[in-house]
C-alpha cells in the first residue's frame, strides 16, 4: 500500500513538473513572439522618422546662399507639419567650409555615424564633384540644392544624385542669345577661376557665338578677389559691346559695385548669370545694379499665385524677400516630400525609382527632373534690373521656356 502511496506521489510530482515545463516552453514562444512585435514596432518607429542630412558652406562667401536654402527648407517643412511623405522629418547640418576634403569628412560623419536617410547641399561644384563618388559607393540619395557643376549631368552622372537647382550650362547660356540679338556682338566675359566660372563661362560663350557673338577676351580673377580694379580695366581696354560676368555671394556683391565705381555703369552694357538679378546681390547693391540683364529662374516678383503665397509666407517668416536659393531649399523639400510619398519609403532604391522624370510645381514655375541627365527641366526668364522706389525689380522682357541640358557634354 505504501508501495503504491509513493508510486502516486511521484506520478503527480512529474506531471506537475511536465506542465510546468510545458508552461515554460509555451512562456518562452510567447515570449519570442512578443520580442517579434516589440522589434516590429521600432522598426515602425524607426520607418517614421526620415533623417535628412545637410552638409553646405556656412562660412566664407558662400554662407548667405547657405542661409537661404535652410530658410526655404525649413519654411516648406514648417507648411506641412514638420513631415515629408508622411515623415517626421529631423535634420542635421555640417559646413563644409567650401572645402572638398573638409566636406567628405562631414559627409562620413552624417551617413556612417549619424546615420541619415537622404543628403541635401553642397553649395560648390567643387564640392558636389568631391561627394559624388561617396554617395555612389554608399548608395545614399543626394538632392543637389545648389552645386550647378555640368559633368554632375554628363561624364559623372550618378542614379543616386539629382539636382533641385539649376546647371552651369542652363545659368551660361539661358540669356546669350537674346544679347547677341539685342545688346551687341563683341564680348569680355569674366567668372572667379574655379569650376562654377570656368562652366558657366564655356556655356555662354559658345551659346552666344552660336547666335552671331564674338568673345574678345576672357578673365578669371581668384575666389574671393577684393579689387576688381585690374580686371575692369582689362576688360574696357577691348572697347566691348557688353561685358558678361558671373560672380556670386560676396565676390558677386563686391563686383557689381566695383563696376560702378569703376565708372562703367552706363558706358558699357554689363549682363550677367542669374545671380546678378537675385536679391542676394540687387539688395545691396542697389543703385548700382541697374540695369543688368539677366537669364534668372526665379525671382520674388514673378506673377503666379505660387510665388505670391511663398513670398508672403516667407516675408512673414524671415522679414525679408526669398532669393533664389531660397526657392533650392524650399524644392528640395517639396521633392523628397513627393519622392518619399510616390516610394513609400527611404529607401534609396526605392527613391531613386521616382526621383528620375519627378515633377512638381514651384515658386518658380513647372519642374521636371530629366531623367537623362537628372537635371531640372525649367523656365528661365531675360530680366532686365529696374530701380523702383528705391529698390532693384528684374523686369521681365521674355520667357524662355522649358530650359534642358544637352544629354551630353556639347564640349568634348
Amino acid at each position: 500500500m505504501e508501495k503504491k502511496k509513493r508510486f502516486l506521489k511521484l506520478n503527480i510530482t512529474g506531471l506537475i513538473m511536465m506542465i510546468a515545463v510545458m508552461l515554460i516552453i509555451a512562456g518562452c514562444a510567447q515570449s519570442s513572439g512578443t520580442s517579434g512585435n516589440t522589434g516590429s514596432s521600432k522598426e515602425e518607429s524607426s520607418s517614421g522618422l526620415l533623417k535628412i542630412g545637410f552638409i553646405l558652406s556656412q562660412t566664407g562667401t558662400f554662407a548667405p546662399l547657405s542661409e537661404g536654402i535652410i530658410n526655404g527648407f525649413k519654411l516648406y517643412l514648417e507648411e506641412h507639419n514638420g513631415m515629408l511623405g508622411g515623415k517626421k522629418v529631423e535634420i542635421k547640418v555640417e559646413d563644409d567650409e567650401a572645402n572638398p576634403q573638409v566636406a567628405l569628412r562631414k559627409y562620413r560623419q552624417l551617413v556612417h555615424s549619424e546615420k541619415v536617410d537622404i543628403l541635401v547641399g553642397p553649395i560648390s561644384s567643387a564640392v558636389v564633384y568631391a561627394l559624388r563618388d561617396e554617395v555612389e559607393k554608399d548608395k545614399k540619395v543626394l538632392i543637389d540644392a545648389n552645386a550647378a557643376g555640368d559633368d554632375l549631368a554628363w561624364s559623372k552622372k550618378s542614379n543616386y544624385v539629382y539636382r533641385a537647382s539649376f546647371s552651369n550650362w542652363q545659368n551660361g547660356s539661358s540669356a546669350a542669345k537674346y544679347l547677341a540679338n539685342n545688346v551687341g556682338k563683341k564680348a569680355v566675359i569674366l567668372a572667379p577661376d574655379y569650376p562654377a566660372g570656368k562652366e558657366v563661362l564655356r556655356a555662354f560663350k559658345a551659346a552666344f557665338e552660336a547666335a552671331g557673338g564674338k568673345v574678345a577676351k576672357e578673365l578669371y580673377p581668384k575666389l574671393n578677389t577684393n579689387d576688381f580694379a585690374p580686371y575692369l580695366q582689362e576688360a574696357s581696354a577691348e572697347n566691348p559691346d557688353l561685358i558678361y560676368a558671373f560672380f556670386t555671394g560676396s565676390d558677386g556683391i563686391r563686383f557689381v559695385t566695383q563696376y560702378k565705381e569703376f565708372g562703367l555703369k552706363g558706358k558699357i552694357p554689363l549682363a550677367g548669370a542669374l545671380e546678378f538679378g537675385d536679391e542676394l546681390i540687387t539688395q545691396p547693391t542697389g543703385e548700382a545694379a541697374e540695369g543688368i540683364i539677366t537669364g534668372i529662374n526665379y525671382s520674388p516678383y514673378l506673377d503666379n499665385e505660387q510665388n505670391k503665397q511663398f513670398v508672403e509666407a516667407y516675408k512673414a517668416k524671415y522679414g525679408k524677400l526669398p532669393n533664389i536659393f531660397s526657392v533650392e531649399g524650399y524644392d528640395s523639400a517639396a521633392m523628397i516630400d513627393k519622392a518619399v510619398a510616390e516610394a513609400g519609403s527611404v529607401r534609396s532604391e526605392d527613391l531613386i525609382k521616382v526621383l528620375k522624370g519627378i515633377s512638381f510645381d514651384s515658386p518658380r514655375g513647372p519642374i521636371t527632373i530629366d531623367p537623362a541627365t537628372n537635371n531640372p527641366i525649367q523656365n528661365f526668364y531675360i530680366a532686365k534690373n529696374e530701380l523702383k522706389d528705391g529698390v532693384i525689380v528684374p523686369k521681365v522682357i521674355e520667357m524662355v521656356k522649358n530650359v534642358t541640358m544637352p544629354e551630353t557634354s556639347p564640349f568634348e
